[in-house]
């Protein structure tokens, strides 16, 4: 099976929906920016501090160019990875993009305490304009989409559906 690979914003459940459904469907787990840390050495904030936002997004970049090698993973990327063409260029074609697709304020009121950069440096109204620029990606990228703030076990059971599993 090719890997199926999960998207959207910060805190719309990437994580525990991708552990639930690689469960589910007995792949392979991969956590985007746990790859990047293991490979860089560094975690990400360390990473955005000392080196900036482009160095993280060419480590972004190699590590989705290497995961589109592997086949059978559910790979988890980061809330900005699939908002670059450059990164869905890199994903093979047999792989298959969802979007889980939380509402904003679901999404803020996980990330807004979490320490993220991202989110440390911006606003509410901020982090809702980044949010639905990268929707847009995300529905672009993507040939599936969970749409609602639902339980992990819904969501992951319905992505198995939806692949007909």
């Amino acid at each position: 099976m090719n890997n199926l690979i999960l998207c959207g914003f910060m805190g719309c459940g990437k994580t525990t929906v991708g552990h639930r459904l690689s469960r589910l469907l007995s792949m392979e787990y991969l956590d985007l920016d746990a790859e990047i840390e293991i490979e860089s050495g560094l975690s990400i904030p360390e990473i955005f501090s000392q080196f900036g936002e482009d160095h993280f997004r060419d480590l972004e970049h190699r590590a989705i160019a290497d995961i589109a090698k592997r086949i059978s993973c559910v790979v988890s990327t980061g809330g900005g990875a699939l908002t670059f063409a450059r990164n869905v260029k890199v994903i093979s074609p047999q792989d298959t993009v969802i979007f889980l697709d939380v509402p904003f304020e679901v999404c803020y009121d996980r990330i807004k305490d979490t320490g993220r950069p991202i989110v440390a440096s911006n606003t509410k109204d901020q982090m809702r304009q980044l949010y639905e620029k990268r929707r847009s990606a995300y529905l672009a990228a993507s040939s599936c989409r969970i749409s609602g703030a639902v339980p992990a076990d819904e969501a992951a059971n319905a992505i198995r559906s939806h692949l007909g599993r």
